[in-house]
């Protein structure tokens, strides 16, 4: 059976879904769990830099007010006017302010006046001069902490730098502390690994669930499409591949039209096969008919007919393009050969014509069938029941046509459906 390879692949190949899983959404599924993860992990940190910015403001007041309660005369000239700090005052709160820094454990702290004065710091040789830092001078215009990281003494650090504000609400001071990152930033993962690992992690089962549930599907549909594939094999074997053509372009979208075409047509008939099958067996009749019916087809095929149909005992084939005439004729000299050289009870005769017939679907809309009816087909059918057992019979203009040697001369022939005698010519292989 002659099948179109393009129209095959199109019909057999399953859907790719894996492929298109794993080239398209698998990509994206990537994508946005890093562009997620990103997020979240930009989010956890701004979050946690706002935390430190409020947990260094506690601190800060935390500092402020014990400093103040250790020493409150010298905190309240601290407060109002640091000039008039005797060098009594300074030690008493230098060493108020030391011991805030050791109990809360902050490596370095210096602390401002609102017009940027440094009126403490650890560092004794920054005492009194002025800051004139951009992340100061922010915290003094927008009256908000900030924080900022860098590398201190080969330490990388937070500068946090944090307004206290008194009673009254006004900002007195501004206090700048220094916390390790380390610490920080244990922190920060403590707390931020669940917001930004969990996501990904669901993301990540989920495109394991997915892909699972692809696989199964892409397993589905490859043994669904095989089996519909096999069927299509299967069913095409019951009908010519002219039909099987028709039906996959009609599933395509393409329109079956009738159309009228110049073939040849090839009939073929057991003799006496009634005889045979009412003295032999079921399974004999039927082994000999699938024996030669194997034989004629194969001879069909290979000089590229299509078998269009088998009634019974009979075979008609098609033949059409070029050399049609020519190609029949082999295939009915392969008939007679084939079957004349095997040991079986009857033989079949042979007939073939050439001519117009018209091409298409016959049937109602639940059964049709696809073949050819016309003249031609009819005349094939009258010179196949004038051929004897192991003969081919064919019109003169056939035999011409196909230059086919071996034929006996010239006759005429009456035949059922022509008013004037047909010219043929018969041969015996």
């Amino acid at each position: 059976m002659t099948t179109n390879p393009s129209v095959d692949i199109a019909f057999e190949q399953p859907y790719p879904l894996r492929r298109l899983f794993l080239r398209r959404i698998v990509p994206g599924l990537v994508v946005f769990a890093a562009i997620l993860v990103t997020l979240s992990g930009f989010g956890a940190n701004e979050a946690m830099r706002a935390i430190y910015l409020e947990l260094a403001v506690g601190r800060a007041d935390t500092i402020a007010r014990a400093v103040a309660g250790v020493e409150p005369e010298a905190w309240e000239k601290f407060l109002t006017d640091h000039e008039s700090l005797s060098n009594h005052d300074s030690a008493a709160l230098a060493a108020a302010f030391a011991g805030e820094i050791s109990e809360l454990h902050i490596s370095k702290l210096k602390v401002y006046s609102p017009d940027g004065h440094i009126l403490f710091s650890t560092r004794a040789e920054d005492m009194g001069q002025v800051e004139t830092g951009d992340l100061l001078a922010t915290v003094l215009r927008t009256r908000e902490g900030v924080i900022n990281a860098k590398v201190e003494d080969g330490i990388e650090v937070y500068e946090l730098y944090v307004p206290w504000k008194d009673d009254s609400g006004r900002m007195a001071l501004v206090l700048e502390l220094y916390e390790p990152v380390s610490y920080l930033n244990t922190i920060l993962w403590r707390n931020a690994a669940a917001p930004v690992l969990i996501p990904g992690i669901l993301l990540l089962v989920l495109m394991i669930g997915l892909g699972q549930m692809v696989r199964r599907a892409q397993n589905d549909i490859d043994l669904r499409t095989n089996a519909l594939a096999e069927l299509r094999r299967r069913l095409e074997t019951f009908v010519s591949s002219s039909a099987a053509t028709a039906a996959r372009g009609a599933v395509k979208g393409v329109a079956v039209t009738s159309a009228k075409i110049r073939c040849t047509v090839l009939f073929s008939d057991v003799r006496d096969f009634t005889g045979f099958a009412g003295t032999s067996s079921a399974d004999d009749v039927v082994e000999y008919l699938n024996h030669i019916m194997t034989l004629q087809v194969e001879a069909v095929n290979n000089h590229g007919g299509d078998v269009d149909k088998m009634i019974g005992d009979a075979v008609m084939a098609r033949f059409e393009g070029k050399d049609a005439e020519a190609r029949a004729l082999a295939a009915a000299h392969d008939i007679i050969v084939r079957l004349s050289g095997s040991d079986l009870p009857r033989k079949v005769g042979v007939g073939v014509f050439t001519g117009e017939v018209i091409s298409g679907a016959i049937g109602t809309a639940a059964r049709q069938d696809f073949t050819v009816i016309g003249d031609a087909v009819n005349m094939a059918a009258r010179l196949c029941g004038a051929a004897a057992a192991g003969e081919i019979v064919a019109d003169i203009d056939t035999v011409g046509a196909g230059r086919a040697e071996g034929f006996l001369d010239e006759e005429s022939l009456t035949v059922k459906g022509r008013e004037a005698p047909l010219r043929v010519r018969r041969s015996t292989p």
